[in-house]
């Protein structure tokens, strides 16, 4: 069963806050089922198998990187390319098992109109705006920023300070949420403040 805690009140941020920049997938959408079932289709040709306990081990890193941890870990070379090519079709298949994350849904109708709000995430924007679509807010954000747009992923700061610099407000005025500890460190690196939301919500690889 998922674990979830909603908020009475949205949690303090600094004062000179202007915006606020959310990760996507474990932050703003509950995708890893969605993320889950869509490596394992794509990875049948391979016949490699990615179990639960391997993926929910290394959420919030990249394709790439999941890729190629998995390769290490089998010996089995994965193209990073084909399944670039080939996963967003089949995420969108699997898109009804994407569901908004209370916390942050209630932070975002919350600040929408108050403070300028942005996505920053190192999925692909066909996949991002899907799940943004599934959960009803992409239109709450002025700024999307997928990996098409710095071609860096987390822990690098590219994703944050692209969308500070689309939102025109300095980093340090930014406040980021997060839920990977590469995302935290990526939202240090650009100058920012973060909020980890992990204590607030964890999706059960159970369901997955």
């Amino acid at each position: 069963m998922e674990r979830r805690m909603s908020l009475s009140a949205p949690p303090l941020l600094r004062p000179e806050v202007q915006a606020l920049i959310f990760d996507c997938d474990g932050t703003l959408a509950d995708t890893f089922a969605a993320h889950f079932r869509t490596f394992r289709e794509a990875l049948a040709p391979y016949k490699v198998e990615m179990t639960a306990a391997f993926y929910a081990a290394r959420l919030g890193l990249s394709r790439r990187q999941l890729l190629a941890a998995l390769t290490e870990e089998t010996g089995v070379p994965v193209d990073d390319e084909d399944l670039r090519v080939r996963t967003p079709a089949m995420f969108l298949g699997h898109a009804a098992a994407i569901r908004a994350i209370p916390f942050s849904e209630n932070l975002v109708r919350h600040h929408h109109g108050k403070l300028k709000l942005a996505v920053a995430s190192a999925a692909q924007r066909p996949m991002v705006m899907a799940s943004l679509g599934a959960i009803g807010l992409t239109e709450f954000f002025e700024s999307i920023v997928t990996i098409e747009d710095t071609g860096v992923g987390k822990p690098a700061p590219d994703l944050f300070l692209k969308a500070a610099s689309n939102l025109c407000v300095a980093p340090t005025l930014c406040h980021v949420f997060e839920d990977s500890d590469q995302g935290i460190v990526a939202a240090y690196r650009a100058g920012m403040t973060v909020t980890d939301i992990r204590p607030f919500y964890q999706s059960d690889p159970a369901g997955w």
